[in-house]
């Protein structure tokens, strides 16, 4: 059986706060935290079914980097298997339109 821990780390935790933040300014808080919070659960929710999908990141030169569009939003996380267990971190959580090339070089693992 396969086991998939998914962890967002404190730099996505401070990206969600501003999409938050930022998308409220049009739509109201309330709506903003619900539409984020629904695109993280479709997210988390793939990546329980099927952990290896998502697409490689462009900007990594390695495949435990992957990408994934859910609704407005881009998930960039890291994948790290060992033998049945998926350990799944979250990087990078941006609007789609959003340069995330330079997200992805503040990024301190980067």
């Amino acid at each position: 059986m396969t086991n998939v821990n998914i962890e967002i780390t404190n730099t996505a935790q401070a990206y969600v706060k501003d999409a938050i933040k930022w998308k409220s300014r049009t739509e109201g808080e309330e709506i903003a935290r619900d539409k984020v919070k629904s695109a993280i659960s479709d997210w988390k929710a793939q990546l329980e079914t099927l952990p290896e999908s998502g697409k490689a990141c462009e900007y990594y030169d390695s495949p435990e980097f992957r990408e994934l569009i859910k609704g407005d939003y881009r998930f960039i996380y890291e994948i790290r298997k060992v033998g049945e267990q998926f350990n799944i971190y979250l990087l990078i959580f941006c609007h789609v339109r959003m340069d995330y090339q330079t997200l992805i070089k503040q990024f301190p693992h980067y």
